[in-house]
C-alpha cells in the first residue's frame, strides 16, 4: 500500500459516516501494508474501508449484535464477517481478568487456524453494565496475533481496556496511543519472556 494520506482519510470518513476521529483511521492504516491478514472485532460503517484498505488480503469481522451484522453484510455481501456470542456482561470484567479459560470466545476454524497481521478491537459494546465488555475479544487477540504484529484497542481510557490490555497483551508491548473521538492504543505483540 503506497502512504496513505490523512485528507484522502477525511473525505472517506466523512463520505463513509465512520465514527472513528481520522487521526485514529490514520494510526492503525499506517500497520496495513496489503496483503495481510487484519481481523476486526465489531462491524461497522468503517467495515468495507478496512476490507478495501487492504486490497489483495484478507479482512474479516467478528459481531456480537445480529440486526448490525446483517444490515452490514447486507450493504456489504462480500465482507467475510461471523456472528458470536460473548456470553458476558461488563459486571464480570473484575472477576474474570484473572481466569482465561472462561474468557474463551467460540469462534470458528476461519478465524483460528490463522495467523493475524493486524487486528482491531472496537467491539463488542462496552460503555455500560448490561453490554458484554472487550475481554473477551482482547484475550483472543492475545492467542490469536502473530509474533510481532499490531493490535489496536479502541477506547482503551476506559478502565476494562486498560486493565485487560495490561494483563493480557502486556505495557511493555505498548508502542504508541492517539486520542481522537477516544484513546487508540498499539501493541506491537511480543509474547512474555523469563
Amino acid at each position: 500500500m503506497k502512504s496513505v494520506k490523512l485528507q484522502w482519510i477525511k473525505r472517506e470518513r466523512q463520505r463513509r459516516g465512520i465514527q472513528l476521529h481520522a487521526n485514529e483511521i490514520f494510526f492503525i492504516a499506517r500497520a496495513i501494508r496489503p496483503p495481510v491478514n487484519f481481523l476486526i472485532f465489531g462491524m461497522g460503517n468503517d467495515s468495507p474501508f478496512w476490507s478495501e484498505l487492504n486490497h489483495r488480503g484478507r479482512t474479516v469481522f467478528v459481531e456480537d449484535q445480529e440486526d448490525w451484522f446483517h444490515r452490514i453484510r447486507g450493504e456489504n455481501p462480500r465482507l467475510e464477517a461471523y456472528l458470536v456470542k460473548y456470553g458476558t456482561t461488563l459486571t464480570e470484567a473484575i472477576q474474570l481478568i484473572d481466569c482465561p479459560t472462561r474468557l474463551a470466545l467460540d469462534l470458528p476454524i476461519e478465524i483460528r487456524e490463522t495467523e493475524w497481521d493486524v487486528i482491531l478491537i472496537d467491539g463488542p459494546a462496552g460503555y455500560e453494565d448490561s453490554t458484554p465488555g472487550r475481554m473477551k475479544s482482547i484475550y483472543e487477540s492475545s492467542r490469536l496475533i502473530k509474533q510481532g504484529g499490531s493490535i489496536f484497542v479502541h477506547d482503551q481510557e476506559r478502565e476494562v481496556e486498560r486493565a485487560y490490555g495490561d494483563r493480557y497483551l502486556l505495557k511493555t508491548n505498548v508502542v504508541a496511543e492517539v486520542k481522537g473521538r477516544a484513546t487508540l492504543r498499539h501493541y506491537r505483540y511480543r509474547l512474555a519472556t523469563g
